[in-house]
């Protein structure tokens, strides 16, 4: 699909590297989705599903288990989620989140000092986990990225600043505010402008890369945590549906003496599998009780040697598998619907699964066995043993950490 929303520096770095162009977030909120990404661990396996759950220190996160390879490890996150306060600060030689320190999240001051970490790191194996926040509420950008893509002189409710306030009040039911087209496009525009901004700051970060020696054998992998809705089913932000423009995510991977580039993929995969690649791409042993599995395969062309399939959650109120073409999902009250992402990217209309006898059946049966597995890293086996197991703890929620991730537009 097209996008109005200019981003060179992405656009070239994906031309460079593999494209998944069927990449689901396991859930549509940062926590969850994140420690997926670090663990290679399913939702239900982490238990990162409220707002003040932690990861345990039982979890292995990708930074453990590198800096037990020898790998310098360094995160540098401006989300608030994805902080010491909820368990993310595990395995890390240097470590910052912006949010908790009270410093800048702009996406360029972020890559600088990750950039500056990688410069010290140029010799020896490292790994950078870099989470910018930028486009996220409140939606900022210079005047000059917001004018390409609204250039009226508007004057309506909507303030940059008061963003994130603005959609959470836009989403209550019923709504406390109701937008209008000029407000709409104006969010649209901020958001497409903030979009566009951080690809120029990608860009020099790629850039600095380059100039240090590092472009050739370093991995890059990039991908989101989750989407965000603008009125595509009459809400906004996220961590509300199961719909693609929540799940739905950008993952790439550029290594240029492995992978080629220019290299396309339709298979549905999740980001769940990416420290599973990314270790199997470096070399090194597996992480010992990860539930993804590694894409190289995928990625040099080989055939699949397992379903092409990726499971979602919304909590524990909806259960998602997406299978290529069929998106099959099953509500809390054990209720289900169908969508057709080919005929209908859109998720417009919701299909009566009976008329799709073969994709329900094919789509039921994958995610009730998964869903029944208790090892979820093998869920294809009929015989299941064992599993990974984590106690559940909770983070001390006090009231500044409340304020920065309500300042993030987190409402709680």
């Amino acid at each position: 699909a097209q996008s109005r929303v200019k981003t060179p520096f992405i656009d070239q770095f994906a031309s460079d590297g593999v494209v998944f162009a069927l990449a689901q977030a396991p859930e549509n909120w940062t926590k969850p989705s994140v420690a997926s990404i670090l663990t290679g661990l399913h939702p239900q396996t982490h238990r990162q599903k409220t707002a003040d759950a932690a990861l345990p220190s039982s979890a292995v996160l990708l930074s453990e288990h590198l800096q037990d390879q020898g790998f310098a490890t360094g995160c540098f996150s401006a989300n608030g989620y994805v902080s010491d306060r909820f368990g993310f600060d595990q395995g890390w030689d240097h470590y910052t989140n912006y949010i908790r320190e009270s410093r800048s999240t702009e996406a360029k001051d972020v890559f600088e000092e990750a950039g500056n970490w990688i410069e010290e790191q140029k010799d020896s194996r490292f790994f950078a986990y870099i989470q910018t926040i930028d486009p996220h509420v409140p939606y900022d950008p210079p005047d000059k990225y917001l004018r390409m893509y609204d250039p009226s002189e508007y004057a309506g409710q909507v303030r940059p600043r008061m963003t994130g306030d603005l959609l959470e009040k836009a989403k209550r039911n019923p709504p406390q505010v109701v937008l209008d087209a000029s407000d709409k496009r104006r969010l649209k525009a901020l958001h497409d402008g903030e979009i566009t901004q951080h690809d120029r700051f990608f860009g020099a970060f790629l850039e600095r890369l380059s100039g240090l020696g590092l472009a050739e054998d370093t991995l890059i992998v990039v991908t989101s945590d989750h989407g965000e809705e603008f009125d595509d089913h009459g809400s906004w932000g996220h961590g509300h549906s199961v719909y693609q423009e929540l799940l739905h995510v950008p993952l790439m991977f550029r290594l240029p003496k492995r992978l080629a580039g220019g290299t396309k993929i339709g298979d549905a995969v999740s980001t769940l599998d990416i420290s599973a690649t990314v270790t199997d791409l470096l070399g090194v042993p597996a992480m010992a009780h990860n539930e993804g599995h590694a894409l190289v395969g995928l990625m040099l062309g080989e055939a699949p040697s397992r379903p092409a399939v990726a499971f979602s959650d919304f909590q524990d109120d909806r259960r998602v598998i997406t299978t290529g073409r069929w998106k099959f999902i099953v509500r809390g009250n054990l209720t289900s619907t169908m969508f057709d992402l080919v005929a209908d990217p859109l998720e417009k209309t919701q299909l009566d699964a009976s008329a799709f006898p073969i994709g329900r059946r094919y789509s039921r049966m994958l995610l009730g066995q998964f869903l029944g597995a208790t090892d979820r890293g093998d869920w294809l086996s009929a015989e299941q043993k064992g599993g990974t197991q984590l106690q559940p703890e909770n983070a001390e929620m006090d009231d500044t950490i409340r304020d920065q991730l309500r300042a993030l537009g987190y409402a709680h």
